[in-house]
């Protein structure tokens, strides 16, 4: 029944909206209370967490080279039009501003094996660069086939027509995509994402490997055909592959609508079995096709963090939204965390002269969120407190508000929706340590509706939350909890 209202009132508030920027989303707010903005999304303009104008963020694909990372991605327009997702690209220095480059490998010919493009990488031997990617068009058979274009300056691209490289036999040609290619030895290696049978008529979401010798012709790896195998997963999409010390790793995106995060495996190098970490994820599903690149000092994870059907909070994710960035860190034992990238600390955190607050189940309320780039930085002592953290949406009569938690009984970090009197549910989570001491630092990105959020630079949670934009924030605790900013 209050789900059925709240929806109600947000479909009123939309359209009460339209010719303005906001308004008020809460008719039962106390006069003297702080009003619920219903900001119009679509359109908006993303610098942080960038977005092209007027289109969306599909899977990235980041390359470093010579002081900037280029960072090229799935042109994601609504509607499609006959052709899409051709190849575009940004390029940043910082993380925190992008420069628009627009299109760097446009679509095929309506109807041709390139209808579509789809996810590759970018790879560099000698002076010229190579983007390798996927040529889609679900009406073809094969679906799917691997092709490549190269450059000199990483900005006009000549596609190779003469080439392009399809499933051998036992390997799911409809399922073809996302090639990475790297160079071992003297040999060329590219490795694809697809089906294969991998023994007794078994078909299994692989990462299989192949190699050349010139770039073009592509075989089978007679020593490795298969890199990785997952019993688990249909399709284990974007693959991404680098060593860290005496780690290697796989990155990949999981494809199963039970699962559908980013996860990782590694492995010391020169062994052939890979570890499945006790913490796999690295973000929950908010934030998809995660790859990675390094400017030899830190090395980040880029994803898309999809924008929500009618751009509402209620409604299903999108494929595709704007681009997001983690930083990746190594422990000794060759597991991973994801923290802030470093490059935002130099930013202001608009929580910097809050000073310390005690809270005893209750809340605390804070100004309205800016229209642009937000930082909020806080440690957090729990004493008696199990479940405490910052909301969003605090605005009106707390009606309806959205709290990333800390959930100690749980082990979790979460984004809930919190109802009045209404209950609460869980919409984002992933696992959390429980520290014995209870302290816990927590930082938060945000910008429009979509938001990152890492605590003890060990996890991160990904959010996109629509109430989020340009209404006040708070901190709330169940229990004791004493929060320092």
């Amino acid at each position: 029944m209050k789900k059925t209202l709240t929806l109600a009132l947000c479909a009123t508030a939309l359209i009460a909206c339209e010719k303005k920027e906001y308004c008020s989303n809460d008719p039962n707010a106390a006069p003297d209370a702080s009003t619920c903005y219903a900001v119009q999304d679509y359109g908006r303009t993303y610098k942080h967490f960038f977005q092209p104008k007027n289109a969306w963020v599909g899977d990235p694909m980041p390359f470093y080279d010579n002081g900037k990372f280029h960072i090229f991605y799935l042109y994601d327009q609504r509607p499609a039009p006959a052709t899409f997702h051709p190849w575009y690209s940004a390029t940043t220095t910082d993380l925190v501003n992008y420069t628009d480059n627009g299109e760097a490998i446009a679509c095929g010919a309506d109807g041709s094996h390139e209808d579509a493009l789809g996810t590759g990488s970018v790879f560099k031997d000698g002076n010229t660069y190579y983007a390798f990617y996927t040529g889609h068009n679900g009406d073809l058979d094969p679906k799917e086939i691997i092709y490549w274009a190269t450059s000199t300056d990483l900005k006009t691209w000549t596609k190779d027509t003469q080439h392009s490289f399809r499933a051998p036999d036992k390997y799911d040609a409809n399922e073809f995509r996302d090639p990475i290619v790297f160079k071992e030895g003297n040999a060329y290696k590219m490795l694809v994402s697809t089906r294969a049978d991998i023994g007794s008529g078994v078909w299994k979401g692989v990462v299989a490997q192949f190699t050349s010798t010139d770039l073009k012709n592509w075989t089978k790896d007679p020593n490795t055909p298969f890199f990785y195998t997952d019993p688990s997963a249909f399709m284990v999409e974007c693959p991404d592959v680098f060593t860290q010390g005496n780690y290697q790793y796989l990155i990949f995106s999981n494809i199963e609508e039970s699962v559908r995060r980013v996860q990782y495996r590694y492995r010391r190098v020169g062994d052939k079995n890979w570890i499945t970490p006790a913490q796999q994820d690295l973000d929950d599903r908010v934030f998809y096709a995660g790859k990675t690149a390094t400017d030899g000092t830190h090395r980040y994870i880029w994803g898309w963090n999809p924008s929500r059907i009618n751009y509402e909070d209620n409604s299903a994710y999108h494929w595709g939204g704007s681009l997001a960035v983690h930083e990746l860190t190594q422990n000794s034992d060759g597991t991973l965390n994801v923290k802030m990238p470093t490059a935002f600390d130099s930013k202001q955190a608009v929580s910097a002269s809050l000073g310390s607050i005690s809270l005893d189940n209750n809340t605390r309320v804070f100004d309205r969120l800016g229209t642009g780039f937000n930082k909020i930085v806080a440690k957090i002592k729990a004493n008696t407190a199990t479940e405490f953290g910052v909301m969003f949406g605090a605005c009106g009569n707390l009606y309806e508000t959205y709290r990333v938690t800390i959930n100690l009984n749980k082990g979790e970090l979460q984004l809930n929706r919190v109802i009045r009197d209404g209950g609460t549910a869980t919409i984002n989570s992933i696992k959390l340590p429980v520290n014995a001491n209870k302290e816990y630092t927590v930082k938060i990105v945000q910008e429009g509706s979509a938001a990152a959020i890492y605590v003890n630079d060990v996890v991160a949670l990904s959010i996109r939350c629509y109430k989020m934009n340009q209404n006040p924030w708070g901190i709330f605790a169940n229990g004791t909890a004493n929060f320092t900013f």
